[in-house]
């Protein structure tokens, strides 16, 4: 999965670098933000991170140990995201993104450690805290600002879905958090605009709280979820025709989810961030 996200990301930004031909070849004018011709975008992006955060999972009157990432080896956080959007009316359009966060390591502890009622002995522990989070949002063009940008409002829905599972062999323990979790409300603004006839200029923000609140499941006893997100993100982007931009930046990342009952008290935190790049198809 590394090697498949990091050729992504060189794939996407290869077209930005110059060639002889460069200098041959007519360009297309690229379009401005606040053209309406394409009425599909098409997105497919590849990150690379740098976590921190912890993960704490007790089971009934055993607490578990409070293990920060780099504690389980995990320093580095990969991450690939597809999007697609509809502009139902050069104002509003409703967009759908899948995010795939690949989040694995391995450490040797010098002690034993607690994980949802297990004892691991000192040693080798291997951890993968992949998840997956879709969301579905509405978009409304709120104003244009000068003659070639325009800030994006939206307001949306998304959910994840986390197994958080520590290993040694032949063990495995998971923490079945996407059984627990609902759906969170989310909103953003967004900010584009052309600095010259190719090059541009992205900006956004967007988070969603969702408040203690009986998730309606059961477990020694009703279970209670919360949740929170934030993003932030800065790009530079790049029209390679009327169609195709590529773009690469800085994304921002942060979810926090914790679920209580009389059996369960489990938290979950991820602080990240790093480059991004995105490559974007835009048509009719």
């Amino acid at each position: 999965m590394r090697g498949l996200i990091g050729t992504i990301l060189v794939l996407m930004l290869a077209p930005c670098l110059p060639s002889p031909t460069h200098a041959q070849t007519t360009l297309t004018p690229a379009p401005s933000p606040t053209d309406t011709d394409s009425r599909w975008e098409v997105s497919v992006e590849g990150r690379v991170g740098f976590p921190v955060g912890y993960i704490r999972v007790n089971e009934t009157a055993t607490h578990g140990t409070h293990l920060r990432l780099s504690d389980l080896g995990l320093d580095v956080s990969e991450a690939i995201e597809a999007g697609i959007a509809f502009w139902l009316t050069p104002r509003d359009a409703v967009r759908a993104t899948y995010l795939y966060y690949v989040l694995r390591g391995g450490k040797t502890f010098e002690r034993a450690i607690v994980y949802d009622g297990q004892e691991y002995a000192a040693g080798r522990v291997d951890t993968n805290l992949d998840f997956w989070r879709a969301s579905l949002a509405y978009e409304r063009v709120l104003a244009s600002v000068g003659d070639h940008g325009r800030l994006v409002g939206s307001a949306g829905l998304t959910f994840v879905w986390l197994n958080a599972a520590l290993t040694q062999r032949p063990k495995t323990k998971a923490e079945d958090f996407y059984l627990q979790e609902l759906p969170v409300p989310i909103v953003g603004l967004r900010y584009e605009a052309l600095l010259t006839e190719r090059l541009g200029l992205r900006a956004s923000v967007a988070g969603g709280l969702l408040p203690k609140v009986d998730s309606l499941r059961t477990e020694g006893g009703t279970v209670y979820t919360w949740q929170s997100h934030a993003d932030a993100s800065l790009a530079v982007t790049y029209a390679l025709t009327n169609m195709l931009s590529v773009e690469a930046g800085y994304q921002f990342t942060y979810l926090h989810q914790h679920e209580k009952s009389h059996e369960d008290d489990n938290v979950f935190e991820l602080i990240d961030n790093g480059p991004r790049a995105r490559l974007t198809l835009r048509f009719w």
